[in-house]
């Protein structure tokens, strides 16, 4: 059997392995927006105004996105920042309901809120996403955020793959083998 991160002892008035799961998703989440939100501060406060070249992978500019990937869509930043912010609710609603009780689906879901919200958080601010670095050879700049929530479904997908169910079933058994 595999280690969980949970206790097994349930509660009467509520299953105690789910309360630490939710715990611990959004307490990752929010140390992930913290990091995420700390370092665009970071960035914005010590970039040179012409940028910088860290070796032949990384290229760090200012570049304020109103849109979506490479820009799509910046001319219409309100419908983005709902459709955003409607989409991480909905994650987040997901996670209270049936929050995750291994490790790989917990950290996963952390990483896919803590981006989300990261990336919210300056189009409320800002108006657009603070984006900053360019990793060679790929097209287009990102964040800290972008990088989360890239990894976060990452870690989604490789455990749904494997077979095992993301949140419990009635059962509380993984799907799989």
């Amino acid at each position: 059997m595999r280690p969980r991160i949970l206790p097994p002892q349930d509660d009467r008035k509520g299953n105690l392995r789910a309360r630490h799961g939710r715990i611990w998703t959004f307490g990752l989440a929010m140390a992930i927006t913290g990091l995420d939100q700390a370092a665009k501060l970071i960035v914005d406060a010590t970039l040179p105004p012409d940028g910088a070249t860290i070796g032949s992978l990384f290229d760090l500019q200012r570049v304020s996105n109103a849109g979506i990937n490479f820009g799509l869509l910046r001319d219409h930043p309100v419908p983005i920042l709902i459709a955003s912010a409607s989409v991480g609710v909905a994650f987040a609603s997901y996670v209270a309901l049936r929050p995750p009780l291994r490790w790989w689906p917990v950290v996963g879901f952390a990483l896919l809120l803590g981006g989300a919200f990261g990336n919210v958080i300056d189009r409320i601010r800002m108006g657009a996403v603070f984006d900053y670095l360019n990793i060679t050879p790929f097209v287009g700049y990102l964040n800290l955020a972008d990088l989360a929530i890239g990894a976060g479904v990452l870690a989604l997908v490789i455990e749904n793959m494997r077979g095992r169910s993301l949140t419990p079933d009635k059962s509380n058994k993984p799907l799989g083998p």
